[in-house]
Order: C-alpha cells, then sequence, then structure tokens
C-alpha cells in the first residue's frame, strides 16, 4: 500500500498504541501556513482587500496581479515534478452526489497528501462522473523536489520552503500551491477550497 511504500522510505512511522496510526516529521522550515505567501488573484486589488487608509499596511489578505501571478507559477513550476509520481485526487467536500456537495480534482508529487486527503475527504472516481467543465475546483500541488535532489532532505520531508507560493484564482475556481507539504499549503481541499475559493463560490449562488 501507499502507507507501507512510505513507511519503507522512512517517510512516515507507525504509533503503535493506535490502528493504522502514522507520525510524520516535516522539515522544521516547513511547519506552518505562511500568510506572507498566500495570495489571491483578482483583475483589481479592491477585489481581494479593502483598501486600507494611506500610510497604513492593510491586515486582510494579500492580492496578487493576474500578470504577475502567471510570473512566479512559470518560475516555479517548469520540472517541479521530474522524477516523481503524479497522484491524480478526485474527491468530494461533502457525501458525494450531496445537495451542497461540491466536488475538487487536485494534482500532486506529494505520497504524504495523497494519504492525509484520504482523511480529510471523501476520494472516489464516481466524482469524475459528477463534474463538469465548469463545476469542480482545480487544485495543483507540488512539493517542489525534483529528482535527483539538489541537497539531502530534512527528516525526508520535501519541501521548497524559501519560495513557497499559494496562490487561489476565484474567477477561475483554481488553486495553485508550490514548495510546502504542510497540511494547511498542501491538502487543497481545507483552507484552500473550504474556505477561500468556497466562500467566493457561495457568493455566486446566491
Amino acid at each position: 500500500s501507499l502507507l507501507t511504500q512510505m513507511q519503507k522510505d522512512g517517510e512516515i512511522k507507525p504509533l503503535p498504541k493506535y490502528d493504522n496510526c502514522w507520525y510524520a516529521r516535516t522539515d522544521p522550515k516547513d511547519v506552518g501556513r505562511v500568510e506572507s505567501k498566500t495570495v489571491i488573484t483578482t483583475p483589481t486589488e479592491r477585489g481581494t482587500i479593502p483598501k486600507p487608509r494611506p500610510g497604513v499596511k492593510g491586515t486582510l489578505g494579500h492580492w496578487m496581479a493576474p500578470d504577475d501571478l502567471e510570473t512566479a507559477i512559470d518560475d516555479r513550476f517548469p520540472g517541479c515534478m521530474k522524477g516523481r509520481t503524479m497522484y491524480v485526487i478526485p474527491f468530494s467536500m461533502g457525501p458525494v452526489g450531496g445537495s451542497i456537495s461540491k466536488y475538487g480534482v487536485q494534482l500532486t508529487d506529494s505520497r504524504y497528501v495523497v494519504a492525509s486527503m484520504r482523511v480529510m475527504t471523501r476520494i472516489t472516481p464516481k466524482v469524475f462522473d459528477l463534474i463538469g467543465e465548469d463545476t469542480f475546483v482545480k487544485c495543483l500541488h507540488s512539493v517542489g523536489c525534483p529528482l535527483p535532489l539538489k541537497a539531502p532532505l530534512v527528516n525526508n520531508w520535501p519541501c521548497d520552503p524559501s519560495r513557497v507560493l499559494v496562490t487561489h484564482n476565484p474567477a477561475k475556481t483554481e488553486i495553485v500551491s508550490y514548495g510546502s507539504g504542510y497540511g494547511g499549503n498542501s491538502l487543497l481541499g481545507k483552507k484552500c477550497f473550504a474556505l477561500r475559493i468556497g466562500s467566493t463560490i457561495a457568493l455566486l449562488t446566491l
């Protein structure tokens, strides 16, 4: 199984007190959400955050212009999954087929993400039968560590903490995350989908 292979490769360890309970150690540089590197892109800054008074730094979010977002993605993603397996995760936020359930598809090169998304969401190929071209959230994630490695990993935890970027495009219902394996940045059904993109979906369906 995926978990067995992760254990063999030193990514996780079993905790014997409970069945199917696992312990993963991260790189100490990749242990929390990074608000300063978490951005939302809209045509105008006012579409993301309220305009503060002159000389006052806003604290309600971070905006990135669409052109700057494309540049940032193009700077990070080409070749970022080289040598790794890319996983396709069709998932449902809520019961599959539920009247208010929302669907997503995440691409990732992280086995930790695959294993954790099975806990956080409902993963099933049935999602592919339920989504249309514009009825699901597109999620792209990479730890940013192509193989062969340029430097040894810390705790067998791949990441690129100096270039982390977590982006949201509400108009396209797209989430793109790079460089972090930490749950809040890599399990894109969590805060990225459920809170940020989800609030936009709710607004559009009022």
